[in-house]
């Protein structure tokens, strides 16, 4: 839509009174969509607009006389230049709603060009006849149920519009006003409006709606983590979807088998969800029901990769079939722009997580494994760092240490993720107020008169509210020796292993992970240089979540259960003082390294460099 329009449709949302501001954005999309309708759709039907889908939603009609008059003005302005068939009215609310309202909400709509190239998979194995049913659980805006519209209709044009879309089309959604974006957007692109819709407002995973099942399962589940809802729901999913679902799943989980129940024995799920479920650990029974219940087709692995605007979510697109008679299926990476596929066999997958690699970087992957001899759970203790719950106030620089005179011996050295790299901390002079060594409020005063000024703020942390700490302590404080000590810190999430020996005491923002605990046994400089080669590296990357472009979590629910080689403590102390080069000379001969395979671990960890460095 035309920026000049959209830009006069945002002041008449600014003159209305009396309304939220998403109240007033469904109003005057709602309004919109009337005078589109009356323009381009009712003029050519015998139907009146008041009669048919805005009789139906008039709840979001605000009867506000001059928004009406200046909305009808607008349009006809500019109706020449609007073609219906290009029309998303999804669109145009992802367009209007602010920042503010739009992370709440957490819709989040997939890309035209992503839900063409699904469509083309699709039909692709399974052909249009008019005989198909097509589902989208989780339908939004309305996009799938478009496309699929205009796909079908470009592709069959001997089926009548009004049969695709009463027969053969049906959407599900919680939300009722996505539920009216979708219906319009479907009136709008095919042009009629005395259609009966099969798009309801429901949940799909708690309502039964028995509309039958489906030959097509299509869409973009929601992507809902446990913080985010309340725990009666959550029991419901629980009950209910056992088999994918439990503790930290995520909600998309229950999509998947959902659909299971709802689709035909020869029918197909598509579903572009969030990549994390191949490596997350409580997706570990998802894992076990996709790899047991269905034929994976194909899986398509942004893998770090961003592709939906205000999401922080890399996704893949897993298609699978109930009829599908191979056990490999096409697994498709994104590196950077490029793109990687090669086959792979199902029953290789592992419900621990899913290392989906090439050929040969799993048969070196699975030497290392075999031959590495200890888990790295046995020779340490993996912590979080500190969370103070409000850095704000518990984090200071020596300006504010000065003007407040806070006494010396609470003060700590502060650091964060970005502070770490391997080869050394970049301290940036801050420090933290260690609080909770703070007997008694009068014992510090300068500290304690300094914190006042965030004491509302203190007073609201839950640990707070539930009288488990004093206003003035930290949220979970730790125990202060194991940042005193000597320690191994890392960040946890990285482009690269970045594990560094830390004697300077340091404490930590829960951002860092720190190792301590060793076992006699193991000399610590070995570990450092072990930890921070290449071959480890390698090894750890296949194993852990990748999270963002080149960038992976340092968990340790996954580094926990990682092995290392360590050797006869002789030959561990001869290695350890030596470095990198004198570590990875070791590692090749105990792994059997040849330079074919330690060019496959450098492609591996050095695509984006070496791609880089060819452009140059």
């Amino acid at each position: 839509m035309d920026k000049s329009l959209v830009k006069g449709i945002k002041a008449v949302i600014n003159e209305i009174a009396g309304y939220d501001y998403i109240s007033r954005v469904k109003y005057v999309i709602f309004l919109v969509c009337s005078e589109l309708y009356q323009l381009k759709i009712s003029g050519c039907c015998t139907e009146s607009n008041d009669t048919a889908i805005f009789k139906e939603y008039n709840n979001f009609d605000l009867n506000d006389d001059n928004a009406k008059k200046r909305i009808v003005e607008l349009m006809s302005k500019n109706t020449q230049g609007i073609g219906t068939s290009d029309l998303y009215p999804a669109l145009l609310y992802e367009e209007l709603l602010t920042c503010k309202e739009k992370k709440p909400l957490g819709q989040v709509y997939t890309p035209l060009e992503i839900i063409g190239s699904m469509l083309d998979q699709v039909f692709q194995i399974k052909n249009i006849d008019k005989n198909i049913k097509i589902l989208d659980p989780s339908c939004g805006g309305g996009y799938f149920l478009i496309e699929l519209y205009k796909y079908i209709n470009n592709a069959c044009p001997e089926i009548d519009k009004k049969y695709i879309i009463e027969n053969m089309l049906y959407g599900i959604d919680i939300d009722n006003f996505s539920i009216f974006l979708s219906k319009m957007g479907l009136i709008l692109h095919s042009g009629l409006n005395d259609v009966e819709f099969n798009v309801y407002n429901a949940d799909f995973l708690a309502d039964n709606l028995n509309i039958g099942n489906f030959d097509i399962i299509i869409g973009n589940p929601p992507y809902v983590g446990h913080k985010n809802m309340n725990m009666e729901y959550r029991k419901i999913l629980y009950e209910k979807y056992s088999d994918v679902y439990y503790n930290k799943a995520d909600i998309s989980y229950c999509f998947f088998k959902k659909g299971k129940d709802v689709l035909k024995s020869d029918g197909i799920i598509s579903f572009i969800t969030s990549r994390y479920f191949m490596e997350a650990l409580y997706a570990d029974k998802l894992r076990n029901f996709l790899k047991n219940k269905f034929n994976i087709v194909t899986i398509f692995d942004y893998n770090g990769n961003k592709v939906f605007k205000r999401a922080m979510i890399s996704p893949a697109i897993v298609t699978l079939s109930n009829s599908w008679n191979k056990n490999m299926f096409t697994y498709v990476k994104k590196s950077n722009d490029i793109f990687e596929s090669y086959e792979y066999r199902q029953d290789k997958l592992k419900d621990s997580g899913w290392i989906i690699l090439k050929d040969e970087e799993e048969k070196l992957f699975e030497k290392i494994d075999s031959i590495s001899n200890i888990y790295i759970k046995d020779i340490l203790t993996i912590r979080q760092g500190i969370i103070t719950g409000c850095d704000k106030a518990f984090v200071v620089d020596e300006e504010v240490i000065e003007k407040y005179k806070i006494e010396s011996f609470l003060l700590r050295k502060w650091i964060k993720n970005s502070n770490i790299s391997r080869n050394a901390v970049k301290y940036n002079n801050l420090y933290l107020i260690y609080s909770d060594i703070i007997e008694d409020e009068k014992y510090c005063p300068n500290a304690i008169k300094y914190l006042h000024n965030f004491k509302d703020t203190l007073m609201n942390r839950r640990e707070c509210v539930k009288g488990f700490r004093k206003w003035y302590e930290l949220q979970w404080g730790r125990n202060k020796s194991d940042y005193e000590n000597p320690k191994i810190i890392f960040p946890y999430k990285s482009k690269q292993n970045s594990f560094y020996y830390d004697d300077k005491a340091y404490f930590c923002s829960a951002d860092i992970y720190l190792m301590n605990n060793f076992s006699e046994d193991v000399p610590l400089n070995y570990l450092i240089s072990y930890l921070n080669s290449d071959i480890f590296e390698f090894y750890l990357k296949c194993h852990v979540k990748k999270v963002g472009m080149d960038i992976y979590e340092y968990y340790p629910n996954k580094l926990n259960y990682l092995k290392i080689y360590l050797p006869q403590e002789n030959i561990a102390q001869n290695f350890s003082h030596l470095g990198k080069f004198s570590i990875e000379i070791l590692q090749k001969k105990v792994f059997n390294i040849d330079e074919k395979e330690v060019n496959i671990i450098k492609n591996y960890l050095y695509k984006k460099v070496m791609t880089q460095i060819e452009e140059i």
